[in-house]
C-alpha cells in the first residue's frame, strides 16, 4: 500500500516539476534577446547574425536586437561573455568563432579563458576560407600554383590582407607556412572585410585571405579571382574553385564556424527555449534561402558532434602553433 501510494506522490509531483518548467519556459523570454557580434558591423560574422536574427526573433517571441561589441580580435566580446550572469545575462545570446577564439593559446594573449568557460548551444554557420587576388593581376592567372612559384622566388613580398594574428584567415596563411618549403607571405592586418577590399583593389596588397561567403559577389563581379578555397571539398558555391589540398598535397583547412552560447549556469529550461528556437530558425525555408543568396552554409551542429568538433579544432590549432612562427 504504502509503495503504491509512494509512486503516485512521485508521479504528481514529476507531473508538477514539469509543468512549472513548461510554464517557465513559455514566459520566457520576457523581452528583447541580444545577439552578440564580436566585431564591428559589415564582416561576414555581423552579416550572417543580421540575417538570423528576425528569424530567431519570430520563434521566441520577442525583438533580437544584433548588438557589435568589437575589438582585441573578438576577444572584447568574448571576455563579456565568459563573465555572463545566468541570472542577469539569461537574455543575451552571443556568437564565437572558431578557430578564432583558441587565440586564447597564444601565451602573448595572456588570457584566462578556454572554451570550458562558453556554454555551447548549436553551430550557426560555416565559412570555408578561401585566397583571392586582383582580376586582372596576370601573375596570378594560373591560380594557387603561380602564387606559390611567385612567394618562392619573392620571399615576403606578397601582401596579404588578413584579418588579426589568431584568425581564421591568419591561421590558414600560418599553416601554409608552416607546412610549405618555400612559401613565406607579408601580412597586412585588416579590422573587417570592407577594409582588405579597399587594399586590395587599390593594389595596396596583392592577395586576400577571408571566406566564400563575403567575396562570392566580387568574383561574380569580375573583380577578383579566386585562387583556393581552404576546405576538404570544393565550395557548392565555388565549384570550379580548388581547395588547397587539390593543388599541394597538403590538406589545409581554414573556416569561420560560427556557434551560438549562452550565460554558462542558464537554467535547463531556458537553455532550451533557445536551442529549440535555433533550430526551428535554421529549418525555416526562408532563412534557408536567405543565407543561399549570400552564398553562406548553415551549420547545424550540436551536442557531441559540436563538442568532437571543438575539440578536433583546438588540437588543429595546437598542431600549427602560429604564435611561434
Amino acid at each position: 500500500m504504502f509503495k503504491t501510494l509512494f509512486k503516485k506522490i512521485t508521479l504528481i509531483i514529476s507531473a508538477m516539476s514539469l509543468l512549472i518548467s513548461s510554464s517557465l519556459a513559455a514566459d520566457f523570454p520576457k523581452g528583447p534577446v541580444e545577439l552578440i557580434v564580436p566585431w564591428k558591423a559589415g564582416g561576414g560574422t555581423d552579416r550572417s547574425a543580421r540575417i538570423f536574427a528576425p528569424f530567431l526573433a519570430e520563434e521566441l517571441g520577442v525583438p533580437v536586437n544584433v548588438v557589435n561589441i568589437a575589438g582585441g580580435g573578438g576577444w572584447v566580446a568574448w571576455g563579456q561573455m565568459a563573465q555572463w550572469d545566468p541570472k542577469k545575462d539569461d537574455h543575451k545570446i552571443g556568437l564565437v568563432n572558431l578557430p578564432h577564439v583558441f587565440a586564447y593559446l597564444d601565451p602573448k594573449m595572456k588570457r584566462t579563458e578556454t572554451v570550458g568557460d562558453f556554454n555551447f548551444i548549436g553551430g550557426q554557420t560555416y565559412d570555408p576560407c578561401l585566397w583571392l587576388v586582383r582580376a586582372d593581376d596576370e601573375r596570378f592567372t594560373g591560380g594557387l600554383k603561380d602564387v606559390l612559384a611567385y612567394t618562392e622566388k619573392n620571399p615576403n613580398k606578397l601582401l596579404v590582407s588578413t584579418t588579426a594574428i589568431g584568425s581564421d584567415d591568419y591561421q590558414g596563411l600560418a599553416f601554409a607556412e608552416k607546412k610549405l618549403a618555400g612559401f613565406k607571405v607579408g601580412k597586412v592586418y585588416a579590422n573587417n572585410d570592407a577594409k582588405k577590399v579597399q587594399e586590395l583593389l587599390a593594389g595596396t596588397t596583392d592577395m586576400i585571405a577571408g571566406n566564400v561567403s563575403y567575396y562570392v559577389n566580387y568574383i561574380r563581379e569580375g573583380k577578383m579571382r579566386p585562387v583556393a578555397v581552404l576546405d576538404t571539398v570544393r565550395s557548392e558555391y565555388l565549384p570550379s574553385v580548388p581547395t588547397f589540398g587539390e593543388v599541394t598535397g597538403v590538406e589545409n583547412l581554414g573556416f569561420a564556424a560560427r556557434t551560438l552560447i549562452a550565460a554558462n549556469g542558464l537554467p535547463q529550461d531556458k537553455y532550451d527555449v533557445f536551442k529549440n528556437a535555433i533550430n526551428k530558425a535554421q529549418a525555416n525555408p526562408g532563412y534557408q534561402l536567405a543565407e543561399m543568396s549570400k552564398s553562406s552554409r548553415i551549420w547545424t551542429a550540436a551536442g557531441g558532434d559540436l563538442k568532437n568538433f571543438i575539440t578536433n579544432t583546438e588540437e588543429m590549432v595546437k598542431v600549427v602553433e602560429y604564435w611561434n612562427q
